[in-house]
C-alpha cells in the first residue's frame, strides 16, 4: 500500500512537471553535521549558503549504523539501510554464509558487495542519463551494465567512473638526497654554476630531473628544475622554486604515466631548493587509473581532459615531509603547503564537473570528495572541543586550516552551481560526522582474553576454535562462528550463551587510567528496529564505545591502547545517533521550497526524496520516505 501510494505521488509530480529537473548529488565525506552548522554560522561557505538559500536544509542527518563510508554512501544511494544493502563496513562479507568463512571479505566500496539498487541505477533503468564521476559501489561496473541490458536499457546513456581501485604510481616526497652532480644534458637551457639532477619512477617511466641556475631568473644560485620523462634529452617542463601559494600555479603540467596497461597523471611541484643544492622539497602527486564505463570514447577524452585524481597527502604531512607541522612547533609552513596541494584536487574536480554538466548534461551526476574526510581524520583529535586533554590554543591554531579545506570544497560547489542550468537540484551529502579519538579498543583482544577467540601459530584468527570475533570487514559489532558458516563451530544451539558471554567480555573491560568502562552499552539485531542492523553481513551483537575510544578488531596491541599521533585521531563509526557522528543533507533548485529548514531526517530518505523531485520511481529497495516537506508546494 505504501508503495502505490509512492507511485501515484510519482504520477502527479510527472504530470505537475512536463519536464523534471536534473539533479546534481555532491558527496563530502565526513562532512560533520557540528561543523557544517559552525562554518555556515561563521560565514565561511558562502556557496553552501547560496545552496540553502534556494532551498532546504536538515537540521541534522542520522548516518547508517556503522557510520562508516561505505555504509553511509549505500543507504543514502539505496534508501535502505545495512542489514538490506548487504554494506556493514568499508570492508564487505563474502556471501552466502554456507559458502565463505566468516574471515572471507571483500571491499565495501565494490558493486560486488551492494545487494540493493543506487539510485543511479533507478535513473538510469528509467531512462535518465546518468554520470557518476566519482561514487561508491559504481566499479566494478560490470553488475550495473548487466543489469541495464537485462532490463533492455542502453548502458551507453550511463557512466560509471572510479579512481580508487588502481594507483598507477604511489605520491613521492623527493629530497636533496635525491641530487647528485649531474651528467650530460642534451638540449639543456642556459644555466650558470653548477647543475645538481636526480632520477625517479612513477609507473613504468623514468623522470629524469635537472636541478639548475637560469639566468634569467633573478635569483642567485639553483632556482629551477628541468623535467623530462624517459630520457635527458627530448621535450621538457620547467618549473621553479616557490613555496606554498594560494594559487596552483607552480605545478609543473601532467605527465602521462602508464602501469599493466592503465593510465593516470602525474604532476610535479617544487616547493623548495636552495642556492646550493643541499635542501629541495620536490612533491610528485599520485597518480591512480580513471577506470569505468561510458560511451565509446568518452570516457577516454573525459580522463584526459581532467587530468589526474584524488591526492590528499595527510599521512605525508602527519610524518613531517612538508615541514615541522604546528603540533610540532612549526610556524604553519608545512600546513599551507598541505593546502596547496588539496586545492590543487579541487581545481581538477572543478574541472571534471564543468565538463560534465557542459558537454553530456546528464539527468543524474554525482561526485565526491575525501578531502574533508581526510583533513578530520589528521585534525579531529586536537579539535573536538569535547576531548579529554583539549587544547585550545593548539585547536585555534589548527582550525584555520582544517576550515579551509571546507572552503576550498565550498569553491568547488560553487563551481557547480554556477555550471548548473536552469530546472536542476543540487543536493550537497556527507555519510557520517567526525569526533576525536585518543585510545582505541580491540574487541578481540577482549574477546581472546575471555578465551571466545583462538589465534593459530602465525598468530591469525584460529576459525577451528573461535567461537566469537568482530570480523575483519565489520563495524562495531560481533558475530559468532556458528555452524551456519562454513567453518563455523558454534551450533544453533549454543548462541545463546556464547553471546552472553560476549557481552560479559566487552561490558567487563575497564580503562586503567580512567577506572571506566569502555563498552556502554550492548544490543541485538533482534531487539532494534528500523536501525538495519543484522541481515545476513550484519552483526550479531552490537557494541558501543565511550567517546574517545576508535574500535577495531586488531590483535598484535593490548586491549586498549593510546594514539602515537600527537594529534590523535578523528574517528566516526559509532552510534550514528550521537550529535557529532551526524551528517549532513542540503538541497536546493528547481521544485525545493526555498528557506525551509527541516528537522532530522535519515539517510534512507535522501534517494527517494531525489527520485520524486526526478519524476522517478524509488530505488527497488527502499525503505525511506521523499521528504515531502522539502519540495515546494503549487496550486
Amino acid at each position: 500500500m505504501k508503495r502505490l501510494a509512492i507511485a501515484l505521488v510519482l504520477i502527479f509530480s510527472f504530470t505537475a512537471h512536463a519536464q523534471p529537473p536534473r539533479v546534481v548529488i555532491v558527496s563530502w565525506d565526513g562532512a560533520a553535521d557540528w561543523v557544517m552548522d559552525r562554518l555556515l554560522k561563521e560565514g565561511k561557505l558562502p556557496n553552501v549558503a547560496r545552496l540553502l538559500q534556494m532551498g532546504a536544509q536538515a537540521e541534522y542527518c542520522i548516518p547508517a549504523d556503522p557510520s562508516v563510508t561505505a555504509t553511509g554512501h549505500a543507504s543514502i544511494w539505496t534508501g535502505a539501510w545495512p542489514d538490506i544493502h548487504g554494506i556493514t563496513g568499508n570492508r564487505a562479507p563474502l556471501l552466502p554464509q554456507s559458502e565463505h568463512t566468516a574471515l572471507d571479505n571483500q571491499s565495501g566500496f565494490s558493486s560486488l558487495a551492494l545487494l540493493a539498487e543506487p539510485i543511479y541505477m533507478t535513473a538510469a533503468k528509467q531512462g535518465k542519463k546518468v554520470v557518476v564521476l566519482s561514487g561508491t559501489h559504481a566499479y566494478p561496473p560490470e553488475p550495473h551494465v548487466d543489469a541495464l541490458k537485462q532490463a533492455g536499457v542502453d548502458p551507453n546513456n550511463t557512466t560509471l567512473l572510479s579512481g580508487f581501485e588502481y594507483t598507477v604510481s604511489p605520491r613521492q616526497v623527493v629530497t636533496e638526497r635525491a641530487l647528485k652532480p649531474a651528467g650530460d644534458w642534451p638540449d639543456a637551457p642556459p644555466f650558470v654554476g653548477k647543475r645538481l639532477e636526480a632520477e625517479i619512477k612513477a609507473g613504468e617511466a623514468t623522470f629524469y630531473l635537472l636541478a639548475f641556475d637560469d639566468p634569467q631568473h633573478p635569483a642567485q644560485g639553483l632556482d629551477s628544475m628541468l623535467i623530462r620523462q624517459g630520457s635527458r634529452s627530448g621535450p621538457a617542463n620547467i618549473i621553479r622554486a616557490a613555496d606554498a601559494q594560494d594559487n596552483v600555479d607552480h605545478f609543473s603540467g601532467p605527465f602521462k604515466v602508464g602501469k599493466e596497461g592503465r593510465y593516470g597523471f602525474v604532476y610535479f611541484r617544487l616547493f623548495r631548493l636552495s642556492p646550493d643544492g643541499s635542501q629541495m622539497l620536490l612533491y610528485m602527486r599520485e597518480a591512480n587509473a580513471i577506470q569505468g564505463w561510458g560511451p565509446p570514447g568518452e570516457v577516454e577524452k573525459y580522463v584526459d581532459m581532467v587530468g589526474g585524481f584524488h591526492d590528499l597527502p595527510f599521512n605525508e604531512y602527519e610524518r613531517g615531509s612538508f615541514g615541522k607541522t604546528l603540533v610540532d612547533g612549526g610556524d604553519g609552513l608545512a600546513e599551507r603547503r598541505l593546502m596547496e596541494l588539496i586545492r590543487f584536487d579541487m581545481e581538477l574536480l572543478k574541472r571534471g564537473s564543468t565538463y560534465a554538466i557542459e558537454q553530456w548534461r546528464p539527468d543524474l551526476l554525482m561526485s565526491y570528495t575525501p578531502a574533508s574526510d581526510s583533513a578530520g581524520h589528521c585534525w579531529m583529535g586536537v579539535l573536538d572541543p569535547d576531548a579529554h586533554d583539549y587544547d585550545p590554543a593548539l585547536a585555534a591554531k589548527i582550525w584555520p586550516f582544517y576550515t579551509q579545506v571546507y572552503q576550498l570544497q565550498d569553491e568547488w560547489l560553487g563551481t557547480i552551481l554556477d555550471a548548473s542550468r536552469r530546472n536542476t537540484v543540487v543536493a550537497l551529502v556527507s555519510d557520517h560526522g567526525m569526533e576525536a579519538a585518543r585510545k582505541s579498543f580491540s574487541a578481540n583482544k577482549a574477546l581472546e582474553e575471555a578465551g571466545l577467540l583462538f589465534r593459530d601459530r602465525q598468530g591469525r584468527i584460529d576459525l577451528a576454535r573461535t567461537k566469537a570475533m568482530q570480523p575483519p570487514w565489520g563495524g562495531r559489532f560481533v558475530i559468532v562462528n556458528g555452524v551456519e558458516r562454513k567453518g563455523g563451530i558454534v551450533p544453533t544451539n549454543e548462541r545463546e550463551s556464547v553471546l552472553k558471554a560476549v557481552e560479559a567480555a566487552l561490558l567487563a573491560v575497564r580503562d586503567s587510567e580512567t577506572g571506566l568502562p569502555v563498552v556502554i552499552g550492548v544490543k541485538r539485531p533482534e531487539t532494534q528496529v528500523g536501525l538495519g542492523m543484522g541481515g545476513p553481513a550484519g552483526g550479531d551483537l552490537y557494541f558501543e564505545t565511550r567517546a574517545g575510544y576508535k574500535a577495531y578488531g586488531n590483535l598484535a596491541t593490548g586491549t586498549i591502547e593510546t594514539a602515537r599521533s600527537k594529534l590523535g585521531c578523528g574517528d566516526h563509526g559509532g552510534n550514528p545517533f550521537r550529535p557529532k557522528l551526524q551528517a549532513i543533507f542540503y538541497l536546493g533548485g528547481t521544485g525545493v521550497a526555498k528557506g525551509t529548514r527541516l528537522p532530522g531526517v535519515r539517510q534512507i530518505d535522501i534517494a527517494p526524496t531525489l527520485c520524486y523531485l526526478m519524476g522517478i520511481r524509488l530505488p527497488a529497495q527502499s525503505q525511506g520516505r521523499a521528504i515531502l516537506e522539502a519540495v515546494e508546494r503549487r496550486p
